[in-house]
């Protein structure tokens, strides 16, 4: 058992570890900023990485777990996965075209982000850095490794940076800066393993090709959209009606939430590539149930132990995030359970439209609810309480859809 998934479990492994890596990096150094560069100037870095995120979102497209389905089916074909890797990045070019004149438009409509219009600028650039670190292509080769590796190694060497030269909340651009390249060197590498490592060419890709590559990536896109906009588009609000102050508060609560999300929710996407040539019915359903308890000790967990984490990160001043961490930990559960309804039983039975539909359930939810609560009051916790009641739809909307169509 152990060597038909030794493959399957590294990759979980070094998904999970890289992403946990780059938690724990940002959480070594949040004391550090929040007390240096203050609360408002923090918020500011985090209401910038908000809107960053969405742009990210739209460059990608959805295309990442098609092409990382694709790469695994293709894994012994040099010849394909030139092609693959050629037809995500030609589109992806084409979108952060799109994405420049969006941005340049709202710098000069956004009086936010006039007033800091390099700040903006710097974050902006991370959206090149996803076209060029592929890692889709690593995870579809089952070769997370080398990802993990590059990453840290970037993070590590960005450390003695961020201490040296971070001061006070005049230098939150050049802490953005700091990020920004990390990230931009980080590609670099990625983008040179493939080259010269495994030997794959950038092809020119046909118009008809990109269109049907879009056309293909659309639900996915569509999907991640309205998930992207549903959470960052909370920190947007947060930070136009509350200020940026609440912006940095939930920020940190998010931080709390995203270590056990992170390490739970990358269990489905090292899963997903072994599952697509091995369908087990038994299988996935002890998934399913296996990741509700997962979900629900989570939730117990942060309720004991996050007023204490938020006391040693953000201290007493940052009390705040601690009732929304809770609260907020109910998304963890969500995407633990409605992730894998997705990946095992949606995608697999080729009704990906219900992934669309799902988010824009979902998006409707969140913004209702908190449209609603800050007409009657501006309260952050509001706020947090329409991303959980959301989440707890989501799952209900995926489980009526697998037993409406009999997904078995």
């Amino acid at each position: 058992m152990w060597r038909d998934n030794a493959k399957v479990a590294e990759n979980y492994v070094f998904m999970t570890l890289l992403q946990v890596l780059n938690i724990c990096f940002y959480l070594v150094i949040y004391p550090y900023l929040i007390r240096v560069v203050g609360a408002e100037s923090y918020g500011l870095y985090a209401y910038a990485e908000a809107l960053v995120a969405i742009f990210v979102t739209f460059v990608s497209f959805g295309f990442d777990l098609p092409a990382t389905k694709q790469i695994a089916e293709e894994a012994d074909s040099h010849t394909a996965k030139e092609q693959i890797l050629s037809e995500v990045t030609m589109a992806k070019l084409v979108l952060e075209m799109v994405a420049i004149l969006v941005f340049a438009i709202l710098l000069l409509l956004s009086p936010i982000m006039r007033a800091h219009k390099l700040l903006f600028g710097i974050a902006f650039l991370q959206t090149i850095g996803n076209i060029f670190f592929p890692q889709w292509y690593f995870q579809g080769v089952q070769r997370m490794r080398a990802v993990t590796y590059v990453q840290a190694g970037c993070k590590l060497l960005s450390l003695p940076f961020i201490f040296l030269c971070i001061h006070s909340p005049e230098d939150t651009w050049l802490y953005m800066l700091i990020v920004t390249l990390t990230n931009l060197l980080g590609a670099t590498i990625a983008w040179l393993i493939i080259r010269y490592r495994d030997g794959l060419h950038m092809r020119l890709v046909c118009v008809s090709q990109l269109k049907a590559v879009l056309r293909k990536s659309l639900p996915f896109f569509l999907s991640n959209a309205g998930s992207i906009i549903k959470e960052q588009g909370l920190v947007l609000i947060i930070g136009r009606y509350l200020g940026m102050e609440d912006v940095a508060i939930y920020d940190l609560a998010n931080k709390i939430i995203i270590i056990p999300r992170t390490i739970f929710s990358k269990l489905n996407d090292a899963i997903y590539p072994k599952m697509m040539t091995q369908m087990n019915v038994n299988l996935r359903r002890k998934i399913v149930w296996g990741e509700v308890l997962l979900g629900v000790v989570t939730i117990l967990a942060v309720a004991a132990l996050g007023y204490w984490v938020v006391l040693l990160l953000g201290g007493r001043a940052m009390i705040a995030a601690y009732p929304i961490s809770v609260i907020l930990s109910v998304t963890v559960l969500t995407w633990l359970v409605a992730g894998a309804l997705i990946c095992f039983y949606i995608i697999p039975s080729g009704k990906t439209y219900y992934i669309t539909v799902n988010q824009i359930i979902a998006m409707l939810v969140t913004f209702l609810i908190a449209g609603i609560g800050l007409y009657y009051t501006h309260n952050v916790y509001v706020l947090a309480s329409s991303l959980a009641i959301a989440g707890l739809i989501e799952i209900a909307f995926c489980t009526h859809v697998v037993f409406k169509n009999q997904m078995r």
